[in-house]
């Protein structure tokens, strides 16, 4: 068995049997896509070994999924990945099960791994942050304030970081698994190191190819694709509410609260299912959105497309998101009125392809603070 495995394995079992009294904590995003999970599971590992002989050996690394555990069925890619990598549920510590065991320990530190700002949820974290890992957009207020610093560099995947980190400080722990699992996150997150999704980076190319290395067989970026791609779209069991949750981000401010939902399909597909109006009406009454930015996206071989669309009841504040959206960054977004009978929506054809949530949700948090009420 992989020592990554055997890693996970001691780890929780390290939790269930004893209550350590030193806890770092390696916590992704709030979204849990595939290259939040792995990047906290690979990170940790890093860590731990890392630490073995030296004065802190005595702290106990825990990498932790920041959802639910009930949600992990919805994460279709990351499950599928994870099993095919020997890695179940089981082996996993879920974010429900990590006040239990900070209330337990006398010393708390935390690594962010896939982000730089904390969740809503997770605010109370936030004095215990001591590093942070992220490939997205430097967001918080006090940067200075992390101890052991952040390092944020903007590639395709927070994986290619992680694996970077692997190959300069401990390349011997780079076997089969940690490989591949690294390195199908990197294809699928920068949609098959294509250049015309405007994801992909010299770095994540190089670290992909360093990574060939590391394992027994050498992939077919394609086949991995198109496997990654089939396990994120098999949402054929779940309803429409699961969609919104399957992939979200919550931003805050001046008290409101407006999701960013990434559905793994157009939002013209979603907006045609039957129940879609009564499903975001409830669901944004149940979490208490004022609003939800839904993204949508369509993979083919060789391209890639996205549709965008606000909903609110609000109707005032749904125009105001969805004339931010148009307009933020002498429109980025390069968005077109997209029809649509759905009530309370706002819909758009999005041309700029490349720009994901990574762009979109810092507009939204641009707008919540800085435009609400204006």
């Amino acid at each position: 068995m992989s020592k990554f495995v055997d890693f996970l394995n001691e780890t929780k079992s390290t939790l269930v049997s004893s209550c350590p009294s030193k806890l770092h904590i390696v916590l992704g995003n709030e979204a849990c896509d595939l290259d939040s999970a792995v990047s906290a599971l690979v990170y940790a590992f890093l860590l731990s070994s890392l630490q073995k002989g030296e004065e802190k050996k005595d702290w106990v690394v825990v990498p932790v999924l920041n959802i639910q555990q009930e949600d992990y069925p919805l994460k279709t890619e990351v499950s599928y990945w994870l099993n095919k990598h020997s890695i179940t549920q089981e082996h996993i510590v879920f974010r429900n099960e990590l006040d239990n065991v900070r209330e337990k320990a006398s010393d708390v530190e935390l690594t962010l791994v896939d982000h730089n700002v904390q969740a809503i949820n997770d605010k109370d974290l936030e004095p215990q942050v001591v590093s942070i890992l992220d490939h997205h957009k430097l967001e918080r207020p006090d940067p200075e304030s992390v101890r052991d610093g952040i390092r944020i560099e903007m590639v395709g995947s927070c994986c290619t970081l992680v694996a970077e980190e692997i190959l300069e400080k401990l390349p011997e722990i780079m076997d089969n698994t940690t490989a591949s699992l690294l390195y199908g996150t990197i294809i699928l997150d920068t949609v098959n190191l294509n250049k015309e999704a405007k994801r992909v980076t010299e770095k994540d190319i190089g670290i992909c190819q360093r990574l060939q290395s590391h394992m027994n067989l050498k992939p077919s970026n394609d086949d991995i694709f198109r496997e990654l791609t089939a396990a994120k779209s098999n949402v054929s069991s779940l309803t429409s509410e699961q969609l919104l949750r399957k992939d979200v981000k919550v931003v805050e401010g001046q008290d409101v609260t407006v999701a960013i939902s990434s559905v793994p399909m157009s939002v013209k597909s979603y907006l045609e299912r039957p129940d879609v109006y009564e499903t975001l009406k409830l669901h944004c009454a149940n979490q208490s959105y004022a609003a939800i930015v839904i993204m949508g996206i369509t993979i083919m071989e060789d391209s890639v497309t996205r549709d965008i669309a606000v909903f609110s009841e609000n109707g005032e504040l749904k125009k105001k998101v969805a004339h931010h959206l148009e307009g933020a960054s002498d429109g980025i977004l390069q968005l077109e009125p997209l029809d649509t009978s759905v009530e309370c929506i706002l819909a758009y054809n999005q041309k700029n392809h490349g720009a994901s949530r990574k762009v979109v949700l810092p507009l939204v948090r641009e707008w919540l603070s800085e435009k609400l009420g204006c």
